[in-house]
């Protein structure tokens, strides 16, 4: 199923114009500079085809005649590779091992381009022949650095003459013909496209772009010990055409530059759709939510992208269709997303989905439903991305820090619409004694885990003061007492927060009594002074409306009523600075 639906994808990007989808026998590939040469072979520049990254300058992403794949040995792709087998030196100088390459170089170029009578191809020909490999530094350093060149991939360009060597009409149907008579594979039906008598692929193209994986890539169809082999078979059954299709397509998606990847943890997940669809290009962005227009879009383009976003996300978090903003989306299509992680050599599938593209959202529409809570400040995203909730579940809130257990569940909780991970709520009470704080992000969390994972069905978005659960009960009246220590000892290195919040939530019958009695002292205080007097009546009054609504203080608390509690008194501690702020 995973390999139908990139096949499916790659063969949709094909027919797509400017998509930029190599077809059969290329491979797009990291290419750095080319080689402009003369008919003659002489080597007229070495042209920059790096590209502006911040800063920085990355490789373009060119198509080029199929790699090879080099798990050991020496082997030359055709008409590019890297210096040390185009010019048989490298960072190290011309060593006896790139003299080697540079000898396969060569070879490769004889095997293939032998029938081949075109300008270009002579060209490369003759430079290949009368270069000097004890020469290739002073040689490069005369158009760009040594130091650059030395550790990139190179192609070839004919001086004067638009396009590269290896996309000219005779090159690349010597190189069809070439992988046509090197095809001593078996034959069988292909799994993905049931085509019979098909050329049976011995090994599939390393995959690359997972975080954590090997940088020469890593397989997820690999076989190479007889333990593997089942019902008389030792080799997959996928034809060289959809090996081809279908890795070509995962490393399309999973390229720096793609749009269609998300990174959460240590899982990188991919995602496209059956058919073109708006959602197609921002799918990612739902999972990290641009803020305001006004604050991050320069353009207008940006602005309307931003808006999309934000407009969509508002739209199935209130529970309305998505096609009421979008009205040109189909909901019904075919929605894929596939999550990968490094395992050695392989990768692992973390996450399988294939969904209508209504469903998913619907689901991530209940998502930020169950997160919405009143922001503690006006800055904070209404939106909270994901990455942002995981790091209030880690050490120094560093992403680093972040369990990567716990990060590959919520992703999956999201998409699927199944519970959040049983530890989400013991990992943020957890942070919350540790740090003596209940964040925005927090409070988000707590709210959406009892409402999808415990028999709570309603959380309020903001202060309900006609609530008569008594730990939220309790977390007001926490909020309440440490209001009042506030204001009667301004300034104080240490509030009841910082002594008593965790003890609180846990076992208030062992807590509030003390807390109590020396609220009653901060109350009196203000009272003496006349002008927080009033507020000294006020604080008194709350907390005995807020006792009025439970007969007694328990012993304990679950972890649920733990978090009902925090719930509770970041409410209160908000609703506290809202009547400031009205009042000022």
């Amino acid at each position: 199923m995973i390999l139908h639906a990139l096949n499916g994808y790659y063969e949709r990007m094909l027919n797509t114009p400017d998509s930029g989808m190599p077809p059969f026998g290329t491979s797009l590939e990291n290419i750095s500079f080319a080689l402009v040469l003369g008919e003659d072979g002489t080597l007229r520049d070495v042209e920059d085809l790096r590209e502006p990254d911040g800063k920085k300058l990355r490789p373009r992403k060119v198509p080029v005649p199929a790699a090879v794949t080099r798990t050991s040995g020496v082997k030359a792709n055709f008409l590019w590779d890297k210096a040390s087998y185009l010019f048989g030196a490298d960072g190290d100088g011309p060593t006896e091992s790139n003299r080697q390459r540079f000898d396969a170089f060569w070879e490769m170029l004889q095997d293939v381009g032998k029938d081949i009578e075109d300008p270009g191809f002579q060209a490369v020909r003759q430079f290949t022949q009368d270069w000097d490999c004890a020469r290739s530094e002073e040689v490069i350093t005369r158009y760009q650095s040594w130091e650059d060149v030395s550790s990139a991939n190179l192609i070839f360009r004919l001086d004067g003459i638009p396009g590269y060597i290896h996309d000219r009409p005779p090159v690349q149907r010597e190189w069809l013909k070439y992988g046509q008579r090197n095809m001593d594979v078996p034959l069988g039906q292909c799994l993905i496209t049931g085509e019979l008598e098909a050329p049976l692929a011995r090994v599939h193209t390393p995959i690359k772009g997972v975080r954590g994986g090997q940088t020469s890539g890593g397989y997820i169809v690999s076989f190479n010990a007889s333990a593997f082999v089942s019902y008389d078979q030792d080799k997959a059954s996928v034809a060289e055409s959809s090996a081809f299709a279908y890795t070509t397509a995962l490393n399309s998606l999973l390229s720096n530059d793609s749009r269609q990847k998300l990174v959460i943890g240590d899982g990188t997940y991919v995602f496209w759709a059956a058919c073109s669809n708006p959602v197609e290009g921002f799918f990612a962005d739902l999972f990290d939510p641009p803020t305001e227009a006004v604050e991050v879009s320069p353009t207008q383009d940006d602005q309307q992208t931003t808006s999309s976003i934000r407009g969509l996300l508002k739209a199935i978090r209130d529970g309305r269709k998505a096609t009421d903003f979008l009205p040109g989306m189909e909901e019904d299509v075919q929605f894929y997303i596939l999550g990968l992680a490094p395992n050695a050599a392989r990768l692992s599938i973390r996450f399988w989905e294939a969904n209508s593209l209504g469903a998913l959202l619907e689901r991530i529409g209940k998502h930020y439903e169950q997160l919405n809570i009143v922001r503690q400040f006006d800055n904070e995203p209404e939106f909270p991305p994901l990455w942002r909730l995981l790091c209030q579940t880690a050490t120094l809130g560093k992403s680093e820090n972040v369990s990567p257990a716990l990060a590959g569940a919520m992703t999956r909780a999201i998409l699927t619409g199944s519970r959040y991970p049983q530890n989400l709520l013991p990992v943020v009470l957890e942070r919350i004694r540790a740090e003596h704080n209940v964040t925005y992000f927090r409070a988000a969390l707590l709210k959406a885990y009892l409402l999808r994972n415990t028999s709570i069905k309603e959380v309020p978005v903001s202060l309900d003061p006609n609530r008569t659960d008594r730990p939220y009960l309790l977390g007001r009246l926490f909020a309440v007492l440490e209001k009042a220590q506030e204001e009667a000892i301004p300034n104080t290195n240490a509030t009841i927060k910082d002594r008593y919040l965790a003890a609180a939530a846990a076992t208030p019958g062992q807590v509030f009594h003390m807390l109590l009695k020396n609220s009653a002292n901060h109350i009196a205080k203000l009272k003496k002074d006349p002008e927080k007097k009033g507020r000294a009546f006020h604080y008194d009054v709350m907390t005995q409306d807020i006792i009025a609504g439970f007969s007694d203080y328990p012993k304990t608390m679950k972890a649920e009523e733990q978090g009902l509690f925090m719930i509770g008194y970041y409410h209160q501690r908000k609703d506290f600075y809202t009547k400031k702020t009205q009042e000022a």
